[in-house]
């Protein structure tokens, strides 16, 4: 009996089991580390299919591997073979493509790949795509839109492969398209290229092919939104990627040129909901492709699909037993045979030529403008071209975000003179109410206000900050106050920063700024006596007053040695007139600008004379010009200019404030002057600032020993209050701005965006900086601004050329002097008189302009022609019988 009831117990197991196992379908995934995310989607979509279909049980297997190592890709394609599975699927890079091609190809086991389509070398594949081949389409754009230069921007191998098929498809349309093709590492990297593109070519659109993936476009084109040197108009960026849908609101809103095909993606499932993460197209990929594989083994439910002998399993390691897997072909066949409605198409079933790719599919265009949000514009719906139609979906001219009885909670910073309390508002160190504030922000809440028509509560950050992520994660200030609900807008003079962005949404900036050095300003530099002199440097007046003396003595020299120089007096006497103190003085002449009685005969003597007037034209061109700004401009010495400066010095400290984007900055930064600069600033941890406030207060209380490091907009307001000692040095760091924050997904932001770009139009903005920077400053006109009768010469300018005049003009008189009594003593031996008769008559002679007749005696001996002196006189009348002169001209060479 208990034999009989074994036996019946076993064959009722042994008959279920067998009945279950007939139903047993196994399918296989792999996946790299960048698509990692998708084994998710693919449990649970064989977990959902199982659970709803009693007449085929699917179970799955997966493996994550590495790309870029073949022999891991080799070992995990083996570990799914050997586990029996009548399919794989899979998402990877192309470097594993052949790998895969090989090992499905030879074990005849179907493959659907999530990639991008490509060509295989195998007359009958067993790979088929179920992404859609689209870069015909992409082409299309290019096409209508009438572009003719485009730029490629790619970060993978990937994106060569799409490269290459997009040049078959222009050499095959014979197209006239210029594209440069630029390689990214990372995607700070993409920004930064696409800033040098926009500054280098000024004045043409800029088309931009981005073959990335949505994350990281979605991360390139919110930094160039947001980047307030870039006109976004210029930009226009086509998606190579399929998830235009999959970015966030920053993107799919008004304000940049985006187009991009997308799939159709349904909404999340309920794994999905849990983790509150939108669905992707990838995901809709990876559904299609496990119903694919669920409808074709739907239909081979016969034993002839079954894998039953144990030496017809996949042995994948054993060279020798290796075989294939005999329903492979047949796999294969169902799925190319039928028709499966997917969710990436709702209106075409999924369905797979011989090649092995999709065909008869539609995709959308979407695209965003600068004034439309994300709109369907056209499909593309091979074999036919791209048609464009009228974007069925546009924003309304102003969106409205008016509600009168929603009262937005408004959060911001009190700092000056963004945020600073009135008279009453100080007197209850009050923390909310309009009324009791007033600045550059209060004035920009109202404007954008009265625009949108809403109503506001307006209060401090409880903490006072902007906002500095925790180490738990968390954040504090204003943007602690988004994340938390606390607040829907903040308002305050916030850094738009990828860190922040993260969290928060951004408007288009307000305000545009950089980082930059603030010092205390230095003692103006007073003209002086000499300040004329200041034009050239000392060394140079020397090299001056050597080549004076150098040229004369040359000329001496070439004159005394060029016969041309050399002539004959009347008397018969040899002369030069190059002697050495007439060469001095033709070189001095000439240095003047007024020229000499004398000038050189000989060849080399004008040689001379030449080179010495183009150095003396030169050299007093260039004093001239500098001369005026030299005398009229108070000038300040700085001791230092930049940043390149402050790294390489060690007498000035400077620091930044510790909790903001600043810090950041330098924290962050992977050029080496800032770093180098941030190392000097971690070591030294008393540079730090707590506040704003104490950043300056220290600049000012140092004595120049203290830069701090601070935003421009901030420098600019500082340096305008009492008392006016401090001042901006330098250009901007970087740059960067202001804007709105809201938190992510708000229906605020793109509102307020609008707003914004308003009030800039209008000049608002300009206006309200003007109204609380300029018209409000302490410290007067700025010095630059001088008007005609403050830019006049002052007496000390110039009191050293009036000194040298005095000076000049004594020197004269006293040697005037000596050459008098010297001659009177001369003349004194030689007549032998007195030495004050002598004096008398040449006193006489001097003042009268003529002797005494009765004593021609005393008259001093008179030279010829020749004599390196003259000077003119009328001579006495002549006495009876007396002839002391040669000639009878009265105007005789003394």
């Amino acid at each position: 009996m208990k034999i009989y009831l074994f036996v019946s117990f076993y064959y009722v197991f042994t008959t279920i089991d067998a009945q279950d196992s007939s139903k047993r379908r196994k399918i296989g995934a792999i996946f790299d580390r960048k698509s990692e995310h998708l084994a998710k989607t693919f449990e649970f979509e064989v977990r959902r299919l199982s659970n709803s279909d009693k007449d085929i049980h699917l179970e799955q297997t997966h493996e994550i591997v590495e790309c870029q190592d073949s022999f891991h890709v080799s070992n995990a394609i083996c570990n799914l073979l050997e586990h029996n599975v009548y399919g794989i699927l899979g998402a990877f890079q192309s470097c594993a493509l052949s790998t895969i091609q090989s090992y499905t190809d030879t074990f005849k086991v179907p493959f659907i790949s999530l990639s991008m389509p490509q060509q295989s070398s195998s007359p009958d594949p067993y790979q088929l795509y179920i992404r859609p081949a689209y870069i015909k389409g992409l082409l299309d754009v290019v096409q209508l839109k009438q572009w003719n230069k485009i730029f490629y921007i790619y970060e993978t191998d990937d994106g060569l492969v799409r490269l290459q098929q997009l040049y078959q498809d222009i050499n095959r349309r014979e197209l006239d398209l210029d594209i440069i093709v630029k390689r990214i590492v990372s995607v700070q990297s993409c920004h930064q290229m696409l800033r040098d593109i926009y500054n280098e070519i000024t004045k043409e659109p800029l088309r931009v092919f981005l073959d990335l993936t949505s994350d990281q476009s979605q991360e390139v084109i919110t930094a160039i939104k947001h980047d307030p040197d870039i006109s976004n108009n210029r930009f226009h960026f086509l998606l190579v990627d399929l998830g235009i849908n999959d970015m966030n609101a920053t993107v799919l809103s008004a304000g940049m040129n985006v187009s991009g095909f997308s799939l159709k993606v349904p909404e999340a499932e309920p794994w999905n909901t849990q983790s509150r993460k939108k669905k992707t197209y990838g995901d809709v990929l990876v559904e299609d492709a496990v119903l694919v594989f669920h409808r074709a083994l739907k239909k081979l439910t016969d034993p002839v699909t079954q894998i039953r002998n144990p030496d017809d399993m996949i042995k994948c390691r054993d060279n020798e037993r290796s075989i294939s897997f005999r329903p492979g072909k047949r796999v294969l066949n169902a799925i190319r045979e039928g028709e499966y409605d997917g969710k990436s198409d709702s209106e075409n079933p999924i369905k797979f030529q011989e090649n092995g790719w999709r065909k008869e599919f539609k995709l959308p265009l979407f695209e965003t403008r600068m004034n439309m949000q994300i709109a369907k514009v056209g499909v593309f719906n091979p074999p036919t071209q791209l048609q464009l139609h009228e974007p069925e979906i546009q924003t309304a001219p102003r969106p409205n975000i008016t509600n009168r009885q929603i009262v937005r909670r408004i959060t911001t910073v009190k700092e000056d003179p963004y945020v600073m309390w009135t008279e009453q508002g100080e007197k209850i160190a009050a923390t909310c109410g309009r009324e009791n504030f007033q600045g550059y922000i209060i004035d920009l809440i109202e404007k954008v206000s009265d625009y949108l028509d809403f109503n506001y509560t307006l209060c401090i950050s409880g903490d006072g900050t902007y906002g500095k992520k925790l180490e738990n994660g968390t954040w504090n200030g204003v943007i602690g106050e988004l994340t938390r609900g606390i607040a829907d807008i903040a308002f305050a003079a916030m850094t738009i920063s990828s860190e922040r962005e993260r969290v928060v949404d951004f408007t288009k900036p307000f305000m545009s700024l950089g980082i930059s050095i603030m010092i205390k300003k230095p003692t103006n530099k007073k003209a002086h006596t000499f300040s004329f002199m200041d034009p050239l440097s000392y060394e140079i007046w020397m090299c001056i007053l050597f080549a004076y003396v150098g040229v004369s003595v040359v000329l001496f020299l070439v004159s005394r040695f060029s016969p041309t120089e050399w002539h004959i007096e009347d008397d018969r006497t040899i002369r030069n007139d190059f002697t050495i103190s007439n060469s001095l003085w033709y070189s001095l002449g000439a240095f003047m600008q007024q020229g000499c009685d004398i000038s050189p005969k000989s060849v080399s003597g004008r040689i001379v004379g030449s080179v010495w007037w183009f150095f003396t034209l030169i050299i007093i061109s260039s004093y001239t010009a500098n001369l005026a700004a030299f005398l009229t401009v108070e000038r300040m010495n700085t001791p230092i200019e930049s940043a390149e400066d402050l790294a390489k010095q060690t007498q000035i400290q400077y620091g930044v404030y510790e909790y903001g984007t600043t810090a950041d900055f330098f924290r962050l930064s992977k050029v080496a002057i800032y770093e180098r600069m941030w190392a000097y600033m971690t070591s030294a941890q008393d540079v730090f600032a707590k506040t704003t406030a104490e950043g300056v207060q220290r600049v000012r209380d140092e004595n120049g020993k203290y830069a701090y490091l601070i935003e421009s907009s901030t420098n600019e307001y500082k340096n305008t209050r009492k008392p006016c000692d401090t001042m901006k040095v330098g250009n901007n760091l970087d740059s960067k701005g202001y804007g709105i924050a809201t938190p992510i997904g708000s229906d605020l932001r793109d509102s307020l965006t609008l707003a914004v770009l308003h009030l800039r139009e209008k000049g608002v903005l300009q206006s309200l900086k003007k109204k609380w920077w300029d018209e409000r400053s302490e410290c007067g006109k700025p010095s630059a601004a001088l008007d005609g009768s403050e830019a006049e010469l002052k007496l000390n300018n110039v009191a050293g050329i009036f000194y040298i005049l005095i000076g000049g003009l004594s020197l004269s008189v006293i040697i005037a002097g000596f050459e008098f009594l010297y001659r009177s003593i001369v003349d004194s031996r030689k007549s032998e008189q007195g030495f004050g008769t002598i004096v008398r008559n040449k006193a006489r002679l001097s003042f009268r302009g003529s002797m005494d007749s009765g004593n021609p005696e005393s008259t001093t001996p008179l030279k010829k022609s020749g004599s390196s002196g003259t000077y003119t006189y009328t001579g006495p009348t002549q006495l009876p019988g007396f002839d002391p002169y040669v000639d009878t001209n009265t105007h005789t060479q003394v």
